[in-house]
């Protein structure tokens, strides 16, 4: 879950955008990621997520991290 990577630095190695399976019409973003040297992986249906990483998709990997503002995730 990404609550559980809040406002830690992470790696992002790789995405992957699908159409989500939970919510009708909504995409599903899926990244790769490393933290304390294990990899992991998480999904969300975040739209301010899937924006972000698509404009940086020429830079992976990248250092981010996870911070929630009100409702919405975003990468800083």
């Amino acid at each position: 879950r990404l609550d559980e990577i809040l406002n830690r630095e992470i790696l992002i190695t790789d995405f992957r955008i699908t159409k989500s399976k939970r919510k009708e019409g909504t995409d599903c973003l899926q990244i790769q990621f490393v933290l304390d040297d294990d990899v992991f992986v998480a999904f969300t249906g975040s739209s301010v997520l899937t924006d972000q990483i698509q404009s940086a998709r020429d830079n992976i990997p990248f250092r981010v991290t996870v911070v929630k503002i009100d409702k919405y995730y975003s990468f800083s």
